[in-house]
């Protein structure tokens, strides 16, 4: 028997590290190599770690709710087997054994409850079943003070006969007592990047509208088309396929700025991030490859990360490698905004709500559905000028649809 240290991955792309949610292989049980062990929480995620070795986990690297960080020990094992390397805390790339195979993240995984670690583990000392509490906290999220009542009075009427999904937790109502909460998991990871992309990319904006009408219908004609097949195509997919378009006439928008090396990076590919809103944040996944795809394998794709996003169950090759994010924020009732670049990239569009409007045509007051958009772009690579020719391409496009529909 030989004595394996396995270090926690980089579970994302330069993460510096991620909570313990909860062992699922006790210290002194015997594991199968790939066998999940353990659950880990990023500002992303929440990724199943499986066993690189077959043997017994000796130890664990600690407890539930503990950070580790990226390279430290997560689990000692005794094992005959010749162990699977763990990654360095300075790899590019997390080891493939290191993240779980897809379907083991991604196979339909029930909506998960929100707790931070803490919680988590406080309830299951006491044998709690989290999904019959309704949270109190700010995002919905149950809290220690949740469990400890439920404790008190399991019976009470202020639980839940279910999960409470995520996306309609209700909000607590107010109150005059003053409390302090640390801001971490995905909310703090949150801040420190967008702190960071408005301290140090100059950003230039534009903000146009544009008649919708065509747009809609088009939307409208193919949705009848797929009718009978019980699929429906939101603006989203219009979004992209218009994105990927002009992205390839404006290479400049594609691109990623390291300004340490002194270097730009024009992608072949055009990988479309998709900010999706979750109780605890913005996740952004991303549409790969996706000037391959038809709007109706984007829309279906756009379906399945947003779901996986809002359960915190999204893969690492599912968040990393984008080279242009869309921002949607029509989808919740925006009409304008002034998107936010997400560095190495150099440009973000947004896309707000279509609404009714009174413009002039030939000289004569007239409603129309109004699509408002805003793209921001790096002014290190690119100028009002580049900016102008992006944004005249994308509303050519979207204001006359028949031109994507070629990439169907």
């Amino acid at each position: 028997m030989s004595k394996h240290d396995f270090l926690l991955p980089d579970v994302g792309e330069g993460l510096e590290g991620g909570a313990i949610v909860q062992w699922l292989v006790a210290e002194g049980e015997a594991v199968k190599v790939d066998q999940i062990i353990v659950e880990i929480e990023t500002d992303k995620a929440v990724v199943e770690i499986p066993a690189p070795v077959s043997g017994v986990l000796v130890s664990h690297g600690g407890p539930a709710g503990a950070t580790l960080s990226v390279g430290a020990i997560l689990a000692s094992f005794e094992s005959t087997d010749n162990p699977i390397s763990s990654p360095s805390p300075d790899t590019d790339k997390p080891s493939k054994t290191a993240v779980p195979a897809t379907p083991a993240v991604t196979s339909t995984p029930p909506t998960r409850t929100l707790a931070s670690p803490a919680t988590r583990k406080f309830a299951r000392d006491n044998a709690v079943d989290l999904s019959l509490i309704t949270g109190s906290g700010t995002r919905g999220q149950i809290t220690r003070a949740d469990v400890e009542a439920f404790l008190a009075n399991p019976a009470s009427p202020t639980t839940a006969p279910g999960p409470v999904p995520s996306s309609t937790a209700p909000m607590p109502a107010l109150s005059s007592e003053t409390r302090t909460e640390p801001l971490s998991g995905l909310r703090k990871q949150i801040a420190v990047n967008m702190q960071s992309a408005w301290r140090e990319i100059p950003h230039i904006f534009t903000f146009e509208e544009m008649d919708a009408s065509e747009l809609i219908s088009a939307r409208n004609e193919i949705n009848r088309e797929l009718e009978s097949t019980g699929q429906r195509i939101s603006f989203l997919p219009f979004f992209v396929k218009a994105c990927v378009i002009a992205l390839q006439e404006h290479p400049r928008f594609n691109a990623s700025l390291n300004m340490q090396d002194e270097t730009v990076t024009y992608h072949g590919q055009c990988n479309i991030g998709i900010a999706t809103a979750t109780p605890e944040g913005l996740i952004v996944t991303v549409v790969h490859e996706a000037e391959r795809k038809s709007l109706q394998q984007i829309s279906s794709e756009i379906q399945t990360l947003a779901e996986l996003a809002r359960q915190r169950r999204v893969t690492v090759d599912q968040i990393r490698g984008g080279t242009f994010t869309i921002s949607n924020f029509g989808s919740y009732g925006g009409t304008l905004g002034t998107p936010i670049i997400r560095p190495p990239e150099v440009a973000i569009a947004g896309f707000g709500r279509i609404h009714e409007k009174v413009v002039p045509i030939n000289a004569e007051p007239a409603i129309r559905k109004i699509l408002p958009l805003a793209i921001s772009t790096d002014h290190r690579l690119n100028d009002g000028e580049h900016l102008g020719g992006f944004v005249a391409t994308l509303t050519r496009l979207l204001g006359n649809p028949v031109r994507l529909l070629g990439h169907l």
